[in-house]
């Protein structure tokens, strides 16, 4: 009974993570989750999906233990400093979750290829990860700010995305992105995203959240061409790719402190993508989880 009501516990902590459980098929298995903490996503999944062959990998070593007894496996490592997992699952899984993982990677362009290498052919990985493009913190850096401290100002928090930068990560990490989707908070009207009239200037607060967020300076930002198409990215606090296995066009090696290299990986990608010539991006308001 103490083991299920921990369980039941780890899941009711994890509610805003809706999106990527939706992203995961009824009865899929042989999934990874790198960072799983106490493993909130991987529970909900077996309990609401009937997902099996279900794996972790954490360097918290309390959130390790407590996970221990529900999945199939977890390990505690440090990705960065040792394997991923277990060498025997290369080429295993068919579903790699990275939830509010990449951020905090030291050297994401080398990592991402050594988590390339446990992904089936046939898988997907899914990467969830804040978006450095969303209003919020737009406003506070245009305030002169940059709160260090809890959420998506998280003290651990090594690198930042926006729509168009994480795609050079992901290619140069191997995987090829299939789907691109924006989070975007509960209190958005959805029907304001989808306006075909031209966007030359940004304001943040938006000015469809001006109401909102009335005791917020409003900073605003000209462009010299439209930005329709890109203008949702600005209401998206996270960016949320699903990925198949690419191809890996470079040895990999240690690429932190070698900036030439990754300048020379980013050109080799090719990609033409900006504010004015934006990705295909799907916005998503996936809700929060039933009680």
């Amino acid at each position: 009974m103490e083991s299920e009501r921990l369980r039941k516990e780890i899941i009711e902590t994890s509610r805003g993570r809706k999106a990527v459980c939706d992203m995961i098929p009824e009865g899929a298995s042989r999934i990874l989750e790198v960072g799983c903490g106490w493993g909130g996503i991987l529970l909900r999944l077996q309990r609401d999906k009937g997902c099996t062959e279900l794996f972790g990998v954490d360097m918290d070593a309390a959130a390790v233990k407590g996970i221990g007894p529900f999945i199939d496996r977890v390990e505690l490592r440090d990705i960065e400093r040792g394997e991923i997992f277990s060498a025997e699952y290369k080429g295993f899984f068919k579903y790699i979750i990275l939830h509010d993982v990449v951020e905090h990677l030291f050297d994401p362009w080398l990592t991402m290829t050594r988590i390339r290498e446990f992904l089936a052919d046939d898988g997907l990985l899914i990467v969830a990860t804040p978006n450095l493009h969303y209003w919020r913190i737009q406003h506070e850096i245009m305030s002169g700010r940059f709160p260090y401290g809890p959420g998506v100002w998280h003290t651990g928090h090594l690198r930042w995305y926006t729509p168009v930068s994480l795609l050079n990560v992901l290619s140069i990490g191997g995987f090829e992105v299939r789907e691109y989707n924006l989070e975007i908070p509960a209190n958005v009207d959805m029907k304001v995203l989808h306006k075909l009239n031209p966007v030359r200037e940004v304001q943040y607060p938006p000015v469809e959240l001006q109401a909102q967020y009335s005791d917020k300076p409003v900073f605003t930002l000209s462009y010299p061409e439209n930005i329709r198409s890109y203008y949702p990215a600005f209401f998206a606090s996270k960016l949320i790719a699903v990925c198949g296995r690419g191809y890996l066009f470079w040895k990999p090696q240690a690429a932190t402190y070698n900036c030439p290299l990754v300048e020379q990986l980013t050109k080799a990608v090719g990609n033409a993508y900006d504010v004015f010539n934006p990705p295909p991006m799907r916005p998503i308001q996936p809700g929060v989880f039933p009680s």
